[in-house]
């Protein structure tokens, strides 16, 4: 595992309430950048979600990936942004982002990835279960579902119980025949299990500022020690 984790495969989860300090270390060693906007908007309603995400373009080349979470792929289901606002939010933030973020059975994927098309902005067609890691059958047909959608990065994110559960989703990479980018993510488990994808193909991993956007998701702050250890 040693060498494994480098800028190109970190990403940082931004939430809108990292200091100066954060962000700027945060540029120097993540070659992806998430902003949850729904996060934002629940933490600062009123605020204005696009000069945050302006701000940080400004201060770094990384990708920076636009997530507006489905609620009903969310950790926090009880905060709902209704999909005719996230329509919005996605149309606003084209021009201060590299990808957006949609689910693959979210209603709106087919709107968004339009959207995409017309402003130049990759996609990434994700799925989230914080449950349970499903069968592969069904996780065969996620992929093939998403394909349909022509997404440049397919995510699967799933909560990982058990070493079978992890290998299960891991064999996606080695499975799917196709050109596209994968991100795989086991929730639920270890930082160690959490890097095993990236030694199977998976692009990134996720790190977390100043909120967890999923359950075992490992601490930017802990990024030196954990390459210490690898």
């Amino acid at each position: 595992m040693k060498g494994l984790i480098d800028k190109e495969n970190i990403a940082v989860v931004l939430t809108g309430d990292q200091d100066k300090k954060t962000l700027k270390n945060v540029i120097r060693n993540a070659g992806w950048i998430e902003l949850r906007f729904d996060c934002f908007v629940e933490k600062f309603p009123g605020r204005d979600y696009c000069e945050w995400a302006k701000k940080v373009r400004n201060l770094t080349d990384a990708k920076i990936i636009g997530t507006i979470r489905w609620h009903k792929e969310r950790q926090n289901k009880d905060f709902i942004i209704p999909d005719n606002k996230r329509l919005e939010m996605f149309s606003s933030i084209a021009d201060y982002v590299n990808f957006f973020d949609i689910e693959i059975n979210s209603s709106i994927a087919k709107d968004v990835c339009k959207i995409a098309g017309n402003k130049g902005i990759n996609i990434i067609l994700s799925y989230h279960n914080f449950k349970t890691t499903p069968s592969q059958r069904k996780l065969n047909f996620i992929c093939q579902k998403a394909s349909r959608l022509n997404p440049s990065i397919i995510k699967i994110a799933t909560l990982v119980k058990t070493t079978k559960d992890l290998f299960r989703l891991v064999s996606i990479a080695l499975s799917q025949k196709t050109h596209r980018g994968f991100v795989l993510v086991p929730m639920g488990c270890g930082t160690l299990e959490r890097l095993v994808p990236l030694a199977f193909g998976s692009l990134f991993t996720y790190f977390a500022t100043n909120q967890k956007t999923a359950p075992g998701q490992p601490a930017f702050k802990d990024l030196t020690k954990i390459k210490k250890c690898l």
